[in-house]
């Protein structure tokens, strides 16, 4: 009759074999140290190379403050073009409410300062509800016509 514990025995000795075995080919199949150091060098070239990417996007690249800048700028300057030749402005202006609610139009000249010269019509289209009982001062009589026009006659 055989040791029962002979198959076990086996594949103590198979498992421990195959443990060698795997061993030698991990060794077989593992960069030299050759094969290493140059792998280090490739991936420290990679790393300087994403360095120097990183460094010129970074010399390059605008501040928050140095956008606004820009932006303000070029906000400006089309203003400017836009408005060059039709408006000049050597005071102040307010115009109050919403630019479409809030605006100013003149078929002619139109002077404002020390008193008012307007050259053309003018048109007040809420001109029905504008109060000036409470205004004091010398008078003049005007006319308004429908659609808010006004004028005087001298």
């Amino acid at each position: 009759m055989t040791d029962p514990r002979t198959p076990v025995d086996e594949l103590r000795a198979i498992a421990s074999e195959l443990d060698g075995i795997k061993r030698r080919l991990d060794g077989l199949e593992s960069p030299s140290g050759t094969q290493a150091f140059r792998t280090v060098a490739k991936l420290s070239a990679l790393v300087d190379n994403i360095q120097e990417q990183l460094d010129e996007y970074n010399a390059s690249r605008w501040t928050n403050a140095q956008i606004t800048a820009e932006i303000n700028s070029r906000v400006s300057a089309a203003i400017a073009a836009a408005f060059a030749g039709n408006v000049s402005i050597t005071g102040s202006l307010t115009v109050n409410g919403a630019l479409a609610a809030a605006s100013l139009s003149t078929g002619g000249g139109l002077s404002v300062g020390g008193g008012a010269t307007v050259n053309g019509a003018v048109t007040l289209p809420d001109v029905y509800n504008t109060n000036i009982v409470g205004l004091g001062g010398s008078r003049k009589t005007v006319w308004v016509r429908d659609g808010g026009r006004m004028g005087n006659t001298a």
